[in-house]
Order: C-alpha cells, then structure tokens, then sequence
C-alpha cells in the first residue's frame, strides 16, 4: 500500500494597522505677574511642588517659633518640686539680663530623696550670695539628713537661725579665719531620714551659673531632704548663706573659704543662733583670698 500525502490548506491573516491620536489638554498658558507665562503640564506639576514644600517649611517655622520647655537643670529657672519642669525667672537685681540662676522650691511637707550638685561654678558681680540655703521661719525649716560640701570654695560661709545634731569639719579646711560659737544644746536632735521610695532627686553637674537658691516655698511643715551633696562647687563672688534648717550631720572635707586674706576676720562663722549636740573642729587657718 503506497503513502499517500496529505496536504492542508494555508491560511493567512493580516492584522490591519490601527493608528489613533490622542488629543492634547496641555496647550494652555498661565499668565503671571511680570509677562511671564507658563505652559504644559510639567510645569503645572512642578509648580505644585513648589506650593507644597512652601506649606511644608511654614509648618516647620511655625512648630520651631514655639517656647522650649525648661527641664532641669537649665538655667533662669526656678522649679516647684518634686517636678522637673520649670518656669523662667528674672533676677531682682539684674532685671534687664537674662537670668542665670538655678533655683529649687521646695514647698512644705516635702520629700526629697537627694540633691547633687557637682562641679559648679558660681558667681556674678553684684551678687551679695552664690549659694541660698534656707527654710521659711524656726518653726518650717529645711530637714536634711546629711549634709556634705566638698572639693569647693566660697569667699565666706555662714550659718544661722538653725540645728546641726554633729558638725564636722576636717583639717582639710582651710579658712580665712574662723569662728565655731553654737549654742551648745544636749536636745538637739540626730535627723534621720528613712526610705528614700517614691521621693525624687535633683542631680546638676558640670555647669557654669549665677547662684544657686534652694528655699522652702510655703509655710506650714517642714522639708524632708535625706542628703545634700556639694561637690567640686566654687564661687568667685558671692558667700554662702544658710538659714533655718535642721541637719542630722553636716560635713565640711577639702573646703577653701576666704574673701579678704585676712585670719583675724573669720570668714566661715557658725552663729549662736545655731543649736549642736557635737562639734569636731579642725579648721585651718591662712590667709585664704578667693579671685
């Protein structure tokens, strides 16, 4: 049987060349001021990007004009603890310069686990004190467990209208002249503060200041402070004051006091108005002048 060949039809399709035109919407002009046109869309888009980064910029100029907030420890502020934000303050006796001093209220009946102050510099010509310690009256004083300056310097230090359980103050003080006359009272009593829990702490280091002002705010209580540490602080002008307080043990290490060179004017004095169960004096005497 023979092969036979099959053979299929060829078929062919063409497919017909379709053209169109779009039409065009961007043959327009903008006029604008000055004689300036503008035409096509590219430049409609781009114009609204300018529009936007413009909105953008105002938002960030109108977010960047708003007030900072003042936290502790900025300076030319004072803080109503326990908080941490504070509010700007103007000086009495510098109303017309921006304030640069550090201030802590301390309104009654409250606590205070620590405060820390370490490698400060103080003092502002026409300043008559760097540093304010001090309660409201004898009946709402500062309460602090222990209390200690060191590594500083003043050009005076006093102490009045108060109670220090121990005073100690080591041979590595050296004053300009000292005098050490508390009454001398066996009543006086030992401050002890106990848990620290839940109270807050106010800790500066590292800064340049007029003065600093730690004050009881209000009346009608005392303050409750466990510790007050004073470390590496140093005044060029200006003494250190503190009045009504009540402190469990005051401690006085490395500390340099003196305005005038002269060790027959003392310049670190702890006044009879100041009640003390002990005292350990081992002050040194030179003629200490601070510059």
């Amino acid at each position: 049987m023979k092969n036979r060949e099959v053979k299929t039809p060829k078929v062919k399709f063409s497919i017909p060349n379709l053209t169109a035109k779009l039409p065009r919407f961007w043959h327009f002009k903008i006029p604008l001021p000055g004689g300036i046109y503008m035409g096509g869309g590219k430049v409609v888009i781009v114009s609204m990007g300018t529009v936007a980064l413009g909105f953008v910029a105002s938002l960030f100029l109108l977010v960047s004009s708003g007030d900072q907030q003042i936290t502790f420890p900025m300076l030319g502020a004072e803080y109503n603890a326990p908080n941490m934000i504070g509010n700007p303050i103007v000086d009495r006796e510098f109303p017309a310069d921006r304030s640069q001093t550090l201030q802590i209220n301390i309104p009654a009946q409250t606590r205070l686990d620590e405060i820390t102050l370490k490698n400060i510099s103080l003092g502002k010509s026409g300043l008559t004190d760097s540093f304010e310690l001090t309660g409201t009256s004898t009946s709402d004083v500062l309460t602090i467990d222990e209390l200690v300056i060191k590594n500083s310097e003043f050009p005076s230090m006093d102490w009045a209208n108060g109670n220090i359980f121990l005073i100690n103050a080591t041979s590595s003080v050296i004053a300009a002249g000292h005098t050490f006359s508390p009454t001398m009272s066996s009543t006086t009593n030992d401050v002890v503060v106990g848990s620290g829990r839940g109270a807050t702490s106010y800790i500066a280091e590292d800064m340049v200041v007029d003065r600093i002002i730690i004050r009881q705010s209000t009346t009608g209580g005392d303050v409750i402070i466990g510790k007050l540490i004073l470390d590496g602080v140093k005044a060029w002008t200006g003494g250190f004051d503190a009045d009504y307080f009540e402190i469990g043990t005051l401690t006085l290490q490395n500390v340099r006091i003196g305005d005038d060179g002269d060790i027959n004017s003392a310049d670190l004095v702890i006044n009879s108005s100041v009640n003390s169960n002990t005292i350990n004096d081992g002050v040194q005497e030179e003629p200490v002048f601070i510059r």
